[in-house]
């Protein structure tokens, strides 16, 4: 399984600020360290693709970990960058997380399974704050999604999904025109395909916005 962690956006709501940069908490590791840290052992090879401007800030990191690429690119989609760089892997089964995330709790990386045949969503309660911002699923007893929205408003979904693992089987409805990876799957849901959710324990937070970074901060340096 290779993990892809698409690092390519102009990260508008930031003023351009990398998000994936920002400190964690008290040891000031930065969100996208945290990831791959967590996903050196799991992955043959972990995928960072973003934008050349940003590729040196990047490497001056030093990560010390040999299974990390960073190609850079230049995409106008989330879906655009995901399919670059599945046509440079060589891998079957992938993960893909962003890495302007942070999980408070289980993780995702242990629990989600990585020989999916198709795909499985790691989904999180929803907090109200969260309601509109982010992708939401409705799942059957068997834990197989039957309906997924995208930042919907007072929609009533219990959960929200945050990563996946997934086959590529599911390339084939990963448009480049859509803006992220949740479109192909609610596609491929639609199309009769069996998505698969993991329940993970714990809170996810977005970290492409200001007040749901502050929150994050608020949970591992105050509390």
């Amino acid at each position: 399984m290779d993990a892809i962690l698409p690092a390519a956006g102009l990260a508008s709501r930031m003023r351009g600020l990398p998000k994936f940069l920002l400190p964690t908490g008290k040891d000031y590791i930065s969100l996208l360290e945290v990831h791959i840290s967590n996903l050196s052992d799991i992955c043959e090879r972990i995928y960072l693709p973003t934008r050349p401007e940003l590729a040196p800030i990047i490497k001056s990191l030093d990560f010390n970990f040999s299974n990390t690429e960073i190609p850079e690119m230049v995409t106008s989609t989330m879906c655009e960058t995901v399919n670059n760089t599945l046509s440079i892997s060589e891998a079957n089964n992938f993960i893909l997380i962003m890495p302007d995330t942070f999980f408070l709790g289980e993780q995702p990386y242990e629990i989600l399974d990585s020989n999916t045949e198709f795909c499985n969503l790691a989904c999180w309660k929803i907090r109200d704050e969260q309601r509109g911002k982010l992708g939401e699923v409705r799942f059957d007893e068997n834990k197989n999604v039957l309906e997924m929205v995208d930042k919907k408003p007072d929609n009533g979904f219990e959960h929200a999904w945050g990563a996946l693992t997934f086959n590529r089987k599911l390339e084939q409805y990963i448009n480049n025109q859509d803006p992220h990876i949740g479109y192909a799957v609610k596609e491929s849901v639609n199309n009769g395909e069996k998505v698969s959710v993991s329940l993970i324990e714990g809170n996810y937070f977005d970290c492409g916005t200001p007040e749901e970074y502050i929150k994050l901060l608020k949970e591992t340096l105050l509390s």
